[in-house]
């Protein structure tokens, strides 16, 4: 019987990356930790919380494990009959079991009001790739989205400051639940107190949240949510407490004590934000911001750091985050409890799928799927947003793992009606001078470039703000071939990044530093933006086409034989540096690889 595991997972990917032919076993997402390749001995069955073991024989499956490991040894095995198609499967023992406690995904509906449809949609894909938490932002500053029937002036339309009158009802909240529950899926909800409350305050014309009354309508509330579920069935319950800053906001110590005393005295567990207010018998930080352990005390914590905050993070920067950030990089190991994908689109939407399609939530799902069932041996930082050299032996990581997700896009997902927008990348090769010719980096091996990132900079470059680089590399075509390209110059935000590196572009521009592209010695000129030059509070102003992945793609021209691609990016401060050229096939939402194109 053959076997890998994680201990010499370093040879399988050299196998992999080598181009040796992979089979279904070899595309899972996220990777088991032991595959016995046959069944002709006994393998003894892992024990734990969510372990799990898959025998298949014949094609027939037989689970094992408690009644969460079930579900994933189920997702197992439906990954394994897509991913093998017609083949049959091969006869194996699976042993697996998770890294962390604790793996989901935040969905920030209090800004930007989610259907009932698109949450369930998400929440099945999240138990497909062995995710067990949907964390459920319900009050933000724009509205209060969760029925209260104790209060419901909460749910008048003068409370709410868009998406006007849009909320959960208590019966779609418990069908929500009910729906998460049968995928083995666990919702947490927050109700954001006393920062983000706005909408509470509106609604109630309660100015300052210091008072008795807002202690008492506020535990009120609390008291309200606990009784719409069981303790069993919805354990945790999340008070948010960061970012109380605003007039009004301010409470005293004994008004946290009372609402964490209401979830504790309900016999849920209580989680809040880390940087936040101290709140007592607080069992859970959810960690948010910096590069340090924010907690300052060893309370047990989920990591949301960094680029998990997926508004902040192209696609195609994905890869990288997920190979190399490593979650829960602090404590001792009970402390780590496991990662949350945060999805902050504070800017207004248009429509509701923006939200997936300019967060890249779904690719972010499969992505990070390894990274959060798994963990990473070794933290990154300097590549949470570029890709290793190819010559450098942590390369293979990525590669492996964006091999693994074409799969899961190509045969699993294929047919899916959400946005996907990922392709392949890690076969390009990009040569990056600064503006006096010098070279800074060769073989860049990623779609879209950062010469400096905000969030990174141990990830730079260069090591100034502004100034110019060059990216250029060649591309062979077997054939002349019409096709798409993404291009983007910008890297907006979608957590109020215009207002960062505002205005908008011009008509005429790729972005307001004057950056251009050229193809074959000919410029591409820009799309016709649908918010130029877009200034003041352009959080309110919906983004439409100001990045590459969600507008439609560039038509190009490849011609047979080499092609030469020059970017060139002038900088002078601001938010993101940023350059991206991919030839793409069909649309945006659902891209696919130009067949048969290398790079040099």
């Amino acid at each position: 019987m053959k076997t890998f595991s994680r201990a010499i997972l370093a040879s399988f990917i050299a196998i992999a990356v080598a181009g040796v032919r992979a089979d279904c076993l070899d595309e899972l997402m996220p990777r088991p930790t032991q595959i016995y390749r046959g069944v002709d001995g006994c393998v003894k069955q892992p024990a734990g919380p969510g372990a799990y073991q898959l025998v298949v024989h014949g094609g027939k499956p037989v689970f094992g494990g408690d009644e969460e490991g079930k579900h994933y040894a189920r997702a197992t095995f439906a990954q394994l009959k897509k991913l093998a198609g017609d083949s049959p499967i091969p006869d194996c023992v699976i042993n697996d079991w998770p890294a962390f406690k604790y793996r989901g995904l935040m969905l920030d509906c209090g800004r930007n009001y989610q259907s009932v449809e698109s949450i369930k949609d998400i929440i099945s894909m999240l138990a497909a790739y062995k995710f067990n938490v949907f964390h459920w932002h319900l009050t933000d500053n724009y509205g209060w989205r969760l029925e209260s029937k104790k209060h419901p002036e909460l749910q008048r339309k003068e409370a709410f400051s868009r998406q006007i009158g849009k909320y959960y009802t208590q019966a779609e909240f418990k069908d929500v639940l009910e729906f998460a529950k049968r995928r083995g899926v666990t919702i947490i909800p927050e109700l954001d107190m006393p920062g983000h409350t706005l909408a509470f305050r509106k609604a109630t014309g309660i100015d300052d949240l210091a008072s008795d009354k807002a202690k008492v309508m506020l535990g009120e509330l609390i008291d309200e949510l606990c009784a719409l579920a069981s303790a069993e069935d919805m354990p945790i319950i999340h008070l948010g407490t960061d970012e109380a800053r605003e007039k009004g906001e301010k409470v005293p110590q004994s008004h946290l004590d009372y609402w964490a005393n209401k979830v504790t005295g309900n016999r849920r567990t209580l989680m809040g934000w880390s940087p936040g207010l101290k709140l007592p018998g607080q069992s859970i930080k959810q960690l948010w911001m910096g590069a340090k352990d924010p907690r300052g005390d060893k309370t047990p914590y989920i990591d949301s750091q960094n680029s998990y905050y997926i508004n902040h993070v192209d696609p195609e920067e994905l890869l990288s985050v997920a190979a190399y950030q490593q979650p829960c990089r602090w404590g001792a190991k009970d402390e780590k409890l496991g990662a949350i994908i945060g999805v902050w689109h504070d800017d207004a939407i248009a429509e509701t799928e923006d939200v997936a399609r300019m967060n890249a939530i779904y690719p972010a799902i499969v992505l990070l799927s390894d990274n959060f069932w798994s963990g990473r041996e070794k933290d990154e930082p300097t590549l949470y947003a570029r890709l290793p050299n190819p010559d450098d032996p942590r390369f293979a990581l990525a590669a492996d793992l964006e091999r693994r997700v074409i799969a899961q896009r190509d045969k699993v997902l294929n047919g899916l009606k959400h946005p996907f927008p990922y392709v392949a990348q890690t076969q390009m090769r990009w040569r990056m001078t600064d503006g006096d010719g010098k070279v800074l980096a060769e073989n860049i091996p990623q779609a879209t470039i950062y010469p400096r990132h905000f969030w990174f900079p141990a990830a730079a470059y260069t090591p100034n703000n502004n100034g110019k680089v060059v990216l250029e590399t060649t591309i062979t075509s077997p054939r002349a071939i019409d096709c798409g390209a993404w291009i983007g110059m910008t890297g907006f935000s979608r957590s109020d990044g215009r207002s960062r590196d505002a205005p908008t572009p011009l008509h005429g521009q790729w972005n307001k530093h004057g950056a251009t592209i050229e193809l074959n010695g000919e410029k591409i000129d820009p799309p016709k933006w649908a918010h130029p030059g877009t200034g003041g509070n352009p959080k309110e102003i919906p983004l439409v086409d100001e990045d590459y992945w969600y507008r439609e793609p560039t038509k190009i021209h490849l011609n047979k034989g080499e092609n030469h691609v020059r970017l060139t990016l002038p900088k002078n401060g601001g938010w993101k540096w940023i350059g991206t050229f991919t030839p793409i096939m069909g649309t945006s939402d659902h891209p696919k690889e130009v067949p048969g194109i290398k790079y040099k």
